[in-house]
């Protein structure tokens, strides 16, 4: 009788994703969206073609189970990374064959009411295309980045694959769930007759009800990838251009490279300063980079008024409204839908080092409104980008499928 009572909610699945549940924003927003739909009601499967994680990474971890209500599967049935060339390849083979008898097995003795993919490699997008018209199942796209303005991907083939994915393969799908208004228009351009639901950044807020310490010294905090070292470079210069006795340090959370480059590019960054105030992190566990965010004066995201920055909305600034502490930021993209500079967040109205470093330099000079300004950041992101708060407008866009 429970199996019958499980069988008649309705099903989410989610491919293409991978290092599903602990990788980055990618996978944190797949798994806030499949607790959304969890919370109304349904029923969500992860799946995943093959392994990623190092030998010495999340050790005991099950190919298959549940996590936080989520079942989740890794059809190569290893959530390993091999080595060597050859075995990671025949890794991936046996996975897209394992995914694809297991869509079938799930079709045929279960239900799938709506298979959400991400937008990023034509291969693999043509194959869910292809097998959910064959089994009659609607599909809609995770769209979160216009791929072919993407800087850092400028190899040859890359750049076809992008400008096929935002301009052919992005109308194949059912429908769409854009993160921001500038991709929202596009889809509604590609795709003009198809549903789309504006879906923001989403947050788990209770993660960041943390008490805050008593013996940290004053930081700003930074946290994203080694790759966008022009943005890097440019959270280093606004805090040189502070001119301050380096007693408020720096510290920048970078993903995309080993301890010891981090290291390196720390003593290499620190060469300039009179003493050590920049510290980089890379690769720190969750709770650690929760405690990072609570205990911060101000949080630093700044975005460039460029193609790739006005079309996304990065996950990180729901984890940092999360933290009850001020952001800065510039006025690019979605922040200007969102937020008011000197009452929820601290908006540069220019992408530049001189209007950045000031709003840095007030969190310095206002401790008392700064820390006012974290605590509205942080009701506008309650309102508007807890997870919880999304389920109902979810599960009417699959229905309208």
């Amino acid at each position: 009788m429970e199996k019958q009572t499980q069988k008649t909610k309705p099903h989410v699945v989610f491919m293409g994703e991978i290092r599903f549940p602990f990788g980055l924003a990618a996978v944190q927003r797949l798994t806030l969206m499949s607790r959304a739909f969890l919370h109304e009601g349904c029923r969500v499967t992860v799946i995943c073609r093959k392994g990623s994680w190092g030998y010495d990474e999340h050790k005991n971890f099950e190919y298959k189970g549940n996590f936080e209500g989520i079942d989740y599967i890794y059809t190569s049935k290893d959530v390993y990374r091999p080595n060597g060339f050859l075995n990671r390849n025949i890794q991936k083979l046996k996975g897209i064959i394992g995914e694809f008898k297991y869509l079938r097995e799930l079709k045929k003795n279960d239900r799938i009411d709506l298979a959400i993919v991400p937008n990023r490699e034509v291969i693999h997008a043509l194959r869910y295309v292809l097998f959910s018209y064959f089994h009659k199942i609607p599909t809609a796209t995770n769209f979160v980045e216009m791929a072919s303005s993407m800087e850092h991907r400028t190899g040859f083939f890359q750049r076809i694959n992008d400008r096929l994915i935002d301009n052919w393969v992005i109308k194949q799908y059912s429908g769409a769930l854009p993160i921001s208004d500038r991709l929202m228009h596009h889809y509604k351009l590609k795709s003009p007759s198809k549903p789309c639901l504006k879906l923001p950044i989403l947050c788990d807020f209770e993660k960041f009800n943390k008490p805050k310490s008593t013996v940290e010294k004053p930081y700003f905090l930074y946290c994203g990838s080694i790759r966008y070292r022009e943005v890097f470079n440019f959270i280093i210069e606004s805090y040189k251009t502070l001119k301050i006795d380096e007693s408020t340090k720096l510290y920048m959370i970078v993903s995309g490279g080993t301890k010891e480059e981090t290291a390196r590019l720390e003593d290499e960054i620190n060469n300039v300063f009179s003493t050590q105030p920049i510290k980089l992190f890379t690769n720190i566990p969750y709770e650690k980079l929760v405690y990072l965010y609570t205990n911060a004066i101000a949080l630093l995201i700044p975005l460039r008024p460029t193609i790739q920055d006005t079309s996304r909305f990065p996950h990180k600034i729901g984890e940092y409204l999360a933290s009850g502490n001020p952001i800065i930021t510039t006025a690019v993209g979605e922040i200007m839908n969102y937020f008011d500079d000197g009452k929820t967040a601290l908006v540069a109205e220019k992408y530049d080092v001189v209007s950045f470093a000031e709003k840095m330099k007030y969190v310095i000079d206002n401790p008392e409104m700064s820390i006012e300004i974290g605590l509205k950041g942080k009701e506008l992101g309650l309102r508007e980008f807890d997870y919880k708060a999304h389920g109902k407008r979810m599960l009417s866009f699959l229905n309208s499928l």
